[in-house]
Order: structure tokens, then C-alpha cells, then sequence
């Protein structure tokens, strides 16, 4: 491999450069919302055409889609590998390089989405490439899938959940920044929203109404009793978390105002439960507002809820990238949450979270990824699935 080379395919007379290939996929500008994932299935559907390798788009309306590929091995479980199309917004802050520019400079390639996941993504289908054009024997059915949505409501995994299932997976790989760490899990997110209600008066005759704000004052003080106590830290996930990251209330200053709403982040950590947390925060805001005359003095409502995935350091797709990662047995895991917790929501399929991408860089403006590590990473996942057995 040279350094900005990957040789997998002569199209038109020249080699395929998988760099160039990464700044193609990042110039397309799949920020979610509105996502438009279509314009970077329709690259990947371009390169398998070029070669007749056989991929399926999935078409979820409005210019969004996921895409499927599939390689026969000789035991047709699966090793599922995962990466989503989509991006968060570029945000408002100034960037050194544009964007959507998909800019090198030396051993750095800039752009939305470098990072976070496209350089995983890119990754994984040139692996896929490479094996299906070197016709390599391989030990189990490798998919790789390409899903809409992740960064908003994971409605391309759901979609594949719905339509296909998980039942025949293996082992699953997803293919988020790393830094090239061998990661085992993620933390779960719960995005709650609180509503506090009140009754309306005139500033100057604050006895007259019920100020939502007072009442939400209330609620904040046993959100941190909560969060001391639902406090769990478990290795190699760290602490869980629990904060208020949001707060809306009022009318005027001179009226007494009838609505607070607060929006909560609780990052939990496997076994926690996020039933049983929504239940019980449920039961303390009932018990609140016992005495209060109001039918309903507050509302409580979920926004997100992506639980924690967590393999065991001794399964077998663990194993294997361990020693593909040169026998290293430390393991690490990660706070942002994936499509793991989609398809997997009860860790029962041994999963590796993976990839080139820094994720201190994720959602940053002049976000970037390691030229280097992007290509390296294409060969890992092409061992991965040349070795990997159940």
C-alpha cells in the first residue's frame, strides 16, 4: 500500500485511490437534518456497477436510503459491517477549509463527516470491494450495510431492523471513530423533556396564579438527587451522568408564567435500565406533586432513548481484532451512542465499534481524519473478515 494508494480494482486505466474516493463521498453534503444519504448511496451503487457487484438501495423517501452488500462465505452467519451516511450540520462557526471542500493537507483530509463516520464508511466498502474483486474465501456471509439517519433517529437502521432482522448476524462491526482503538461498547443516552404548568397572573399579584417556574425549581433539586443515585461507573464505559442542558419558561416579565420546560441528558451505563429510571423519575414527580390541586401539574416525555451496548472482552470478534491490532488486550469504550443501539439493543450479538476517525473531532468545525489511519483501517476490516469464526 503507498500512502495515498489503495490498489483494489483498474477502472478507466488507472488505480483506484482510496483518498480521493473518501473527499468524493465527503463532498456530498448528507448533513442531517434533512440527511439526502441518496447522493452517497448512488457513489457506492456507481463503483459496484463498475465491477458487477451486486448491492441493493433501500429507498426511504425524500432523497434518503440505505444501501446493502453482500458476500458469500462458507458459513452464511453473518459479519455485519456498519456505517452511516449522514452527518450533523457544519454549524456556524468559521472553518479553516470549507466543509463540503473535502481539503488534504499532508497527512490530514478535512470535511464534515471525516471523522465521523465517512472515512469509516469508505473504509469498510473498500474492504468489501477488495475482497469480492480478489474472489477471497471467506469464512462467514460478510454485509455491508450503509444506514440513513444515525445522527437524528437511526430511521435507516430501523428500517433494515424491519425489514431484514438480525437474527442470522454473528457478530457486528460499526465503523465509528476510534481512533483505531478496539472498542467493546457505548453508553446509553435517554433525552428526557419535563413540563412544568402553572396559572397565568399579573407580576404584581404573584398570589394569584401558580408560577411553573417555582414548580420546576422543584423538579431540578430531585433531578440531582437522581443523579447521585442512579451514579454507576463500570469499566470500561467510565461514569454515568445525568444534567439539565436546557431550560424554556415564561411569558413576560410582568406575568407569572405558566409553562417550564426543562431537557435532560442521562448517559447510563449496561445494566442499567432506562425503563426502569423513566419509571421511577415517574413515580418521584407523582409523589412531588401529591398535594397540589391541579389534575396535571407536570408532564414527563422521552425525546431519545438509545440504550448502552457491551460486549464481553472474550467473544470472538473482540478476540480477533485484538490480534489483528497486534495482540493489544486493552479494550476501550466510548460516551457517543451508535446504530448498536438499534439493532442490538440488548448487546446479545457480539458487537466491535471500530474506525479511522477520531471522535474527539466529531461535530467540531475543521474536523479531520489521519490519511494514514483511514488507510490502514481498509486493510483491518479486510483481515477482519478473513479471519473472524464463530
Amino acid at each position: 500500500m503507498e500512502s495515498n494508494t489503495f490498489e483494489t480494482a483498474n477502472l478507466g486505466g488507472s488505480p483506484v485511490n482510496a483518498v480521493q474516493f473518501l473527499q468524493e463521498l465527503i463532498r456530498v453534503d448528507s448533513s442531517n437534518p434533512p440527511g439526502n444519504e441518496t447522493g452517497v448511496s448512488e457513489i457506492f451503487a456507481d463503483r459496484c456497477k463498475k465491477i458487477d457487484l451486486p448491492y441493493h438501495i433501500t429507498d426511504l423517501g425524500g432523497n434518503r436510503s440505505n444501501l446493502e452488500i453482500r458476500l458469500k462465505g462458507k458459513n452464511s452467519r453473518e459479519l455485519l459491517l456498519c456505517g452511516h451516511m449522514d452527518t450533523v450540520l457544519p454549524g456556524k462557526q468559521e472553518w479553516e477549509y470549507p466543509p463540503f471542500e473535502a481539503k488534504q493537507v499532508e497527512k490530514k483530509l478535512y470535511g464534515r463527516g471525516a471523522s465521523d463516520m465517512k472515512s469509516g464508511l469508505a473504509a469498510m466498502f473498500l474492504a468489501v470491494e477488495s475482497l469480492f474483486l480478489q474472489k477471497e474465501e471467506l469464512p462467514h456471509d460478510v454485509v455491508f450495510l450503509a444506514t440513513a439517519g444515525e445522527e437524528v433517529d437511526s430511521c435507516g437502521a430501523r428500517m433494515y431492523l424491519k425489514n431484514h432482522g438480525v437474527s442470522n448476524v454473528e457478530a457486528m462491526v460499526i465503523g465509528e471513530p476510534t481512533r483505531e482503538k478496539v472498542v467493546v461498547g457505548h453508553k446509553g443516552a435517554l433525552w428526557l423533556e419535563i413540563l412544568t404548568f402553572g396559572r397565568t397572573a399579573h407580576g404584581a399579584m404573584p398570589h394569584q396564579g401558580v408560577n411553573a417556574i417555582e414548580r420546576m425549581k422543584k423538579v431540578m433539586a430531585l433531578l440531582d438527587e437522581c443523579r447521585l443515585n442512579w451514579k454507576v461507573t463500570g469499566e470500561p464505559l467510565g461514569e454515568s451522568s445525568l444534567s439539565i442542558n436546557k431550560i424554556e419558561g415564561g411569558v413576560q416579565a410582568n406575568v407569572i408564567p405558566d409553562q417550564c420546560r426543562v431537557y435532560v441528558d442521562i448517559r447510563t451505563i449496561p445494566p442499567q435500565s432506562h425503563k426502569e429510571l423513566i419509571l421511577e423519575l415517574e413515580t418521584k414527580l407523582q409523589a412531588l406533586f401529591a398535594e397540589e390541586r391541579e389534575d396535571s401539574p407536570f408532564q414527563l416525555q422521552t425525546l431519545l432513548n438509545r440504550p448502552g451496548i457491551l460486549t464481553e472482552s472474550s467473544s470472538r470478534i473482540i478476540q480477533t481484532a485484538q490480534e489483528i491490532n497486534g495482540g493489544d488486550k486493552e479494550v476501550h469504550g466510548v460516551s457517543y451512542y451508535t446504530d448498536a443501539a438499534v439493532l442490538n439493543p440488548e448487546s446479545q450479538i457480539p458487537t466491535l465499534i471500530y474506525g479511522p476517525g477520531d471522535e474527539r473531532l466529531a461535530h467540531q468545525p475543521n474536523e479531520y481524519v489521519d490519511t494514514d489511519a483511514y488507510l490502514r483501517s481498509i486493510e483491518y476490516y479486510k483481515s477482519l473478515a478473513l479471519t473472524f469464526k464463530a
